[in-house]
């Protein structure tokens, strides 16, 4: 999801403020993190601007007065975040379009930034009431705008390229062109290659996603066999990594699929979190879901988390359950729903050494349960919220339990704590790459 991301909470309220009964031109200012690796702009705030910081308005232009730019340079200076100019075309008819008024004002712009806070790299946003873009503020170099919330919205730019339509055809009558176009541009991470996330891929392969990264530390094994799509015995030993992109490619020979042998708690692979554009979470780690689960407020990437637990007392079943949920700012986030053990959390992150010296740590791990029926149920139930999150398919769900033994799947309802450390605004929301991250520093890997 390179280009500009915000919370649709905020996007809401930037057209609210600035479209409403607007006669003429109106701008705002907000402030974003920039990560020049990844090309993303993750914005934090923005408030528009009072009718007295403006030379001129009318409804072709909007000229702001040199108080404000020198306001915006320092802040931009001192913060070291950059600023991104919003202003509307009240009469825009579908999504607007820079004008010849708009280059010329923004060349201005741009150079006094540059003289006064270059590290800044400023962005342009014009808004209509049909859409909005973005763009590099002085340079019209186009960057995608996203709002991120229970929907995920591409705003004013092309969706893509055209997708294989032969091969998609019946996809494409439900998900539209547009959707199509979308999920095979989209840069996906499928963190964990094991039963949820096997089943995970094969989908999205056969949706046509095309950029998939998936991470996974462990190795075949003999057990695994029931339930790992696409292995087979001839695989045991090999990176489950290995045997998802092997899969991936015989499905959508021509997806650019990246395997990575590694745990995303470790540092080196969590900090990447921010430069992809969706997340699945199939693991059943309370580490990395604590990890990424944070990072899908703190960058604006949406998750989607799947859970399935198989009870047996006495030789027999008592529950089959499972769980889906979103993560995405305005939904409520793992904390927040209880889904997340801290103590298992801090054993979890302990590095070998610490965990043979840790008291509380008794005993290794005792393998649960699994199914292969019952791991695809709950990725079917990911990859559809998946596809009413980024298309137009008005699924609206967004956190499911599974009843198994009663077949039964509810939609639950739940609310976001305040001052919640890791979905609110006191916390880590939309703070990029400003906020830390808990993640395992280099040199400390888990054994």
């Amino acid at each position: 999801m390179s280009g500009l991301r915000m919370t649709g909470a905020a996007h809401t309220t930037l057209e609210r403020a600035l479209l409403e009964g607007a006669a003429t031109e109106r701008c705002a200012i907000g402030y974003a993190h920039h990560d020049s690796a990844s090309a993303t702009w993750v914005l934090e705030t923005a408030e528009s601007l009072p009718d007295d910081s403006y030379d001129r308005r009318d409804r072709v232009a909007a000229t702001l007065k040199s108080h404000v730019l020198i306001e915006v340079a320092n802040h931009a200076r001192a913060s070291g975040m950059s600023p991104i100019f919003f202003h509307t075309h009240p009469d825009a008819v579908g999504a607007p379009h820079f004008s010849a008024i708009d280059d010329r004002g923004e060349a201005e712009i741009r150079d006094y930034l540059e003289r006064r806070a270059p590290a800044a790299a400023p962005l342009a946003v014009v808004m209509g009431p049909q859409g909005a873009r973005a763009r590099r503020l002085g340079y019209g170099e186009p960057v995608d705008l996203w709002t991120v919330g229970a929907d995920v919205r591409l705003l004013g730019n092309d969706h893509g390229a055209a997708s294989d339509e032969a091969r998609n055809d019946r996809q494409i009558r439900a998900l539209g062109r547009e959707g199509q176009q979308l999920i095979s541009r989209l840069k996906i991470l499928v963190v964990g290659a094991g039963g949820t996330g096997s089943a995970s891929l094969q989908q999205l392969a056969y949706l046509g996603a095309s950029d998939v990264t998936v991470i996974d530390p462990d190795r075949v094994e003999e057990s695994n066999l029931n339930r790992l799509i696409g292995a087979a015995p001839a695989d045991i030993g090999l990176p489950k990594v290995a045997v998802a992109r092997r899969m991936v490619e015989g499905i959508n020979p021509t997806a650019r699929v990246e395997a990575i042998v590694g745990d995303i708690v470790d540092q080196e692979f969590a900090e990447r979190i921010g430069g992809f554009d969706f997340v699945f979470l199939c693991t059943d780690s309370h580490a990395s879901r604590a990890i990424v689960c944070q990072a899908a407020y703190q960058f604006l990437v949406p998750v989607v988390d799947m859970g399935v637990s198989i009870t047996v007392a006495d030789g027999a079943v008592t529950h089959i359950t499972g769980r889906v949920q979103m993560l995405a700012p305005g939904l409520p986030c793992l904390t927040c729903t209880g889904a997340l053990d801290s103590e298992q959390v801090r054993r979890e992150m302990l590095t070998p050494e610490q965990r043979a010296a840790d008291p509380y740590v008794v005993g290794g791990r005792v393998p649960q349960p699994a199914v292969v029926s019952v791991n695809s149920s709950m990725a079917s139930l990911a990859v559809t919220m998946f596809l009413g999150a980024v298309t137009a398919v008005p699924v609206r769900a967004r956190y499911q339990r599974y009843d198994g033994l009663q077949g039964v799947v509810r939609l639950m309802a739940a609310r976001s704590r305040t001052g919640c450390i890791a979905c609110s605004g006191d916390g880590a929301l939309a703070k990029g790459g400003n906020w830390p991250l808990p993640a395992r520093p280099k040199g400390r890997r888990h054994g």
